[in-house]
Order: C-alpha cells, then sequence, then structure tokens
C-alpha cells in the first residue's frame, strides 16, 4: 500500500484521483454533509478513465509538487460507507475503504475499480438530485450530459467480465507436478567446525600463497544446510494471464500454505544460499559480492510472523491478453505429504478476489544423519553423480 501511495500523492487531480485534506463528516454529520461523500464516489465511479480510481484522506493537493500528507482525525468504519453508499446507489456499486499510516500520520484511501456504468441515485439526497449522473471532468464534478450517460452505458456494455488465469509452473516453466519425490535430511548432533592443517611459510620465509585463504569454520554447518535444503526443495512461479477485454491494474497475488504434518517455510528463490567453500580469499572482503541483498525482488514480500506460510506477489498492471510471472519462490518441507496452496487474486478491476487451490503431494525418505553419516551420505551421492 506504501508503494501505491507514493505513487499516487506525485500524480496530478483528475478523472481518477481527488485529494482530501480532511476525513468526511460522516458519523455525525446531516445528510448535506453525507451526500459530499456519495458525490465523490458518484463522480469517480463514472468518470472516464482505464483504471481504478482513489480518493485519499487526508493528502492536501500541492500540484505541481507531490500532495502534502496532513492527515485525518476522525474514523470511519467500511463496512458504514458500504452500507450507506450502496442504500442510495443504484446499481450496486464496488468499492473500498482502508485506513493506513502512512508518514507517521492516518489517511483514509477509497478504490473505486472500473465497472460498468452509470451509477446514479434512485432518491434525492442532500445536495444531490435524484437519477443524475454525477461524473467527474479533470478536477472538478458536473452533471453528465444524456449523451454521456448513453455513452457510459454503449462502452462498458461491450465489456467483458474479468477472466483471469493464475497457474504454478516450475522452474523452466512447465505445469508443476502433482506429485514429488525428494530426501529429506535430519542431523542428530551438532557438526564440528572445519579445520585444515596449518601451512607453513614458503622459500625463504615468504608466505604460501595458499595461506591467503582463510578456513570457513562453519564450512560442514553450512554444507549439511545446503544440502537438507537442495535435496527438499520445490521450486515454483506463479504466472497470471489476464484474458479479460481490459486492462487488470495493481494485480496482486497473495500465497498461503495450509498447516502441514511437517514444517513448511517459503523462500526467495535469491535468499538461497549459495554452496559454501571449505576457504575464502583473505583479499575478498565480501562487501562488492552479491546476494539477496543485492538482487532481492522487492514485489515478492515473505510474510513473517504469520500462522501459516505466506507471501504476497505485486505483478503491476496487465493489458488485455498480456500475462506476468514472478520470481522465483522457493518452498521447502521438513518431510512428506500432501501441500496446499491456497491463491487469491486482487486488482483494480476486480470486485472480488478470485480464489483457488492447489494441492501437491510430495513423497520420499527422511534420513537421520550424524557427523560421520553425513560425510559417508556426501561421498555417495558424489559417486552416484559422477
Amino acid at each position: 500500500m506504501h508503494n501505491l501511495l507514493d505513487m499516487l500523492r506525485y500524480k496530478s487531480e483528475g478523472t481518477d484521483i481527488d485529494f482530501k485534506s480532511a476525513q468526511y463528516r460522516f458519523t455525525n454529520g446531516s445528510e448535506n454533509d453525507k451526500s459530499e461523500l456519495l458525490k465523490d464516489i458518484l463522480a469517480i465511479a463514472n468518470s472516464w478513465r482505464d483504471g481504478t480510481g482513489y480518493i485519499l484522506l487526508g493528502f492536501k493537493d500541492q500540484r505541481p509538487n507531490p500532495a502534502e500528507v496532513v492527515g485525518i482525525h476522525d474514523s470511519i468504519d467500511d463496512s458504514r460507507i458500504q452500507q450507506f453508499v450502496n442504500s442510495k446507489v443504484k446499481p450496486k456499486l464496488t468499492f473500498s475503504y482502508e485506513e493506513h499510516l502512512y508518514e507517521g500520520k492516518t489517511i483514509g484511501i477509497i478504490s473505486i475499480p472500473k465497472q460498468k456504468r452509470p451509477f446514479y441515485l434512485t432518491n434525492a439526497y442532500g445536495k444531490l438530485k435524484s437519477n443524475v449522473v454525477y461524473v467527474r471532468r479533470g478536477s472538478s464534478t458536473d452533471e453528465a450530459e444524456p449523451v454521456e450517460t448513453i455513452a457510459m452505458g454503449h462502452e462498458d456494455n461491450g465489456r467483458a467480465e474479468m477472466k483471469i488465469e493464475l497457474s504454478l509452473r516450475t522452474a523452466d516453466n512447465d505445469t508443476l507436478p502433482l506429485n514429488l519425490t525428494h530426501t529429506y535430511l535430519h542431523f542428530t548432533e551438532e557438526f564440528p567446525d572445519f579445520e585444515r592443517p596449518s601451512k607453513p611459510l614458503g622459500p625463504f620465509g615468504i608466505l604460501d600463497v595458499s595461506s591467503m585463504y582463510r578456513e570457513n569454520r562453519h564450512f560442514w554447518r553450512e554444507y549439511a544446510e545446503y544440502m537438507r535444503i537442495n535435496k527438499a526443495l520445490i521450486v515454483l512461479r506463479l504466472v497470471l494471464l489476464n484474458r479479460s477485454g481490459v486492462q487488470l491494474s495493481n494485480a496482486k497475488v497473495e500465497l498461503t500454505i495450509e498447516k502441514t504434518d511437517f514444517h513448511v517455510q517459503i523462500i526467495a528463490e535469491s535468499d538461497l544460499p549459495e554452496e559454501p567453500k571449505p576457504t575464502s580469499n583473505m583479499l575478498d572482503s565480501g562487501i562488492f559480492k552479491g546476494g539477496p541483498l543485492f538482487h532481492k525482488d522487492n514485489k515478492l514480500e515473505i510474510i513473517e510472523g504469520a500462522q501459516v506460510p505466506e507471501c504476497h506477489i505485486r505483478l503491476g498492471s496487465l493489458l488485455p491478453g498480456e500475462q506476468a510471472s514472478s520470481e522465483l519462490i522457493a518452498v521447502l518441507p521438513e518431510g512428506p505429504g500432501r501441500i496446499r496452496f491456497r491463491l487469491r487474486v486482487l486488482g483494480g478491476e476486480l470486485a472480488t478476489p478470485i480464489e483457488q487451490e492447489y494441492s501437491i503431494e510430495t513423497t520420499g525418505e527422511r534420513i537421520s544423519l550424524d557427523f560421520k553419516g553425513f560425510r559417508e551420505y556426501d561421498t555417495a551421492e558424489q559417486r552416484s553423480d559422477g
């Protein structure tokens, strides 16, 4: 949400955005006060725009500079606004109201997806007339001309319902199999530090070149963890296809995993550990190395502290016929069993989230190893690979 607000405050008021420096007088407001809220929502809903329209509360228009964040002091419950608006407006209007903390101040955001128009009041209310279509023109609100109202209906009647396809793919972009076989390693003791015999000075008292490399005393522990992860790892990506006749804006996918018999983690593929080395070059400070900090995709958010493994993926806007895919996502189960993914697709033009489930069955052996057993297992694996 913060990224969206960062973007919107740099835009000027228009057919898809309206800044309000104060909260609407709704809770103890008169009909005239409440009709201001109705009028602004109707005007954005009926406006000529390509994507979602927004009313931002707690922002002061400072064009041509970014809108100033001034905050709001009164809170309104979304359900009360929903009930109020849809008791007055025809046909049913889809919108949402949320409050967030932004730059240390409470702000409100009313989001109005693009949907079939026109919207109007069946009965006069406050300052508003019945059966009049209010529309936003630039940064002002006006009554639509009859010919404009007809044009709205013609344009939107030809608009197909949103058709969105979401699929889970492998790293090679194949369909994710329903059955997978892995090996699940577990270690029964703390592995020792890695040590090598110290290197003596070379001829003439010059330090041997090999001593320029320092030992990685954590090598055995890091290597065991690397092996454990890669033996059990499921790597996938999400692919979203917009088969609708209109753009899907601000597309977001929420992925959660139901509780399983064994612990399951979700990790960004870019955050997976690289294969460790027993030694490292002392001249290499590591400052300029790559790694997760440098190439992590900020569009993938792993939800820390969630009751079940969860991640959110932002895919931006998709034109009709366009598809977008996430970065690779690593799913790491500690043992075999069924893994059930719950997926929710959200977007500016979706009245309600699209929800679906996807299940895979993982099978394979669970192996418990002490340090000696791990060394023997690793040796046997390298021979089989060779």
